[in-house]
């Protein structure tokens, strides 16, 4: 049935500032089962928004590397899964955990709504956004968890 909806995977690069390297949307809605009824431009906004957002919360980290001489993550080494080291794999998974928080609230709306009936889309959301923040932390060095004095 044509009916105008996208029902295959986007393979479509978004491009980044340089470092982080570029996000491939058909990567994102495979990893992230993301349902081909959510419209393609409110996937690419919401990977954008989490790519900008990665950005700001890794610049340190960015300037780090790029003082001691590497100008792209990809040659920094360490273990290589498909050609992607570790930063990468934990960029990319920040990325589409946050990206797919965002996008929540519209599997709500879908024709198969109860598949998605009994999804508690808050409690999701929170274990994304976790997900996503235990991958920025990891990328800065930092342990799972942390105490600080306060």
């Amino acid at each position: 049935m044509l009916n105008g909806n996208v029902t295959e995977y986007q393979d479509e690069i978004i491009e980044s500032t340089g470092f982080w390297g570029n996000i491939n949307i058909a990567e994102f809605q495979r990893q992230r089962a993301i349902p081909f009824q959510i419209p393609l431009e409110m996937v690419r906004a919401a990977l954008v928004q989490a790519m900008q957002e990665m950005e700001i919360d890794l610049a340190e980290v960015v300037e780090k590397y790029q003082s001691d001489g590497y100008a792209y993550v990809e040659h920094v080494g360490g273990v290589r899964f498909d050609g992607d080291n570790f930063l990468q794999i934990q960029y990319k998974k920040a990325v589409f955990a946050r990206a797919k928080a965002d996008l929540l609230p519209e599997f709500m709306t879908l024709s198969a709504r109860e598949v998605h009936e009994n999804r508690d889309l808050v409690q999701e959301r929170k274990t994304l956004l976790t997900e996503a923040a235990m991958a920025v932390r990891a990328i800065k060095g930092k342990k799972r968890s942390g105490v600080w004095l306060i």
